[in-house]
């Protein structure tokens, strides 16, 4: 009889410590998350164009971009928040002058869908007046939260940021690399306290039929 009952709590010993593990592992699967990827496709500067400057005589301050913006979880869409850009001409290898600034409104991101954004933003501070060694470089940088929905509910809000510097011609008014120029990002990692709380659940769970 001893033998029996023994036999017993290992079984259902062995049954909760397996099925708590796949909870746990599925949890994870469902709550982790990949932060999306922002690369800047375009950058035009109408004041670096001399075809356009040398038969106008005012010329044009306007900073026109492109980004394009990936979601990478196939399950989980993003809801982006106002996303704040800043633009920053370098004066040498350490030191930046503020150009222009902008936002993008808030907007939703389907699961693995890729968004790509026009804009622009109005120059400032003299506009694009220097050069390092004979090239315009620019500080492109990016700022804003965002929510990952997962199945019917959203995550808390999480920071995603980065930036990079971009070489424009001086001619033409574009940027070099034909290529989309990744800006780096950074985010929160997301909690797993619910990973802990159903784990605890289940634990409850188990006792209370046992």
């Amino acid at each position: 009889m001893a033998r029996e009952c023994s036999a017993n709590l290992c079984t259902c010993c062995t049954s909760f410590i397996t099925s708590t593990g796949l909870v746990i592992l599925f949890l994870w699967l469902t709550l982790r998350t990949q932060q999306p990827k922002c690369f800047l496709q375009s950058l035009y500067l109408p004041s670096l164009n001399k075809t356009i400057t040398s038969n106008h005589e005012h010329s044009n301050n306007t900073v026109i971009f492109k980004l394009k913006l990936i979601n990478t979880n196939k399950d989980k869409g993003v809801l982006y928040h106002t996303v704040h850009l800043t633009f920053a001409l370098l004066l040498d290898a350490n030191t930046t002058r503020p150009l222009a600034n902008t936002t993008l409104e808030a907007f939703y991101q389907g699961h693995g869908r890729t968004t790509q954004k026009w804009s622009s933003a109005e120059a400032h501070g003299g506009g694009v007046n220097s050069t390092v060694n004979g090239t315009v470089f620019l500080r492109v940088d990016f700022a804003t939260r965002v929510n990952y929905k997962i199945m019917l509910f959203y995550s808390k809000r999480h920071r995603l940021s980065g930036g990079a510097n971009v070489e424009v011609n001086v001619s033409s008014g574009e940027k070099l690399d034909p290529k989309g120029i990744r800006l780096g990002s950074e985010a929160a990692p997301l909690r797993l306290r619910w990973i802990a709380l159903s784990t605890f659940l289940v634990s409850l769970c188990f006792y209370m039929t046992y």
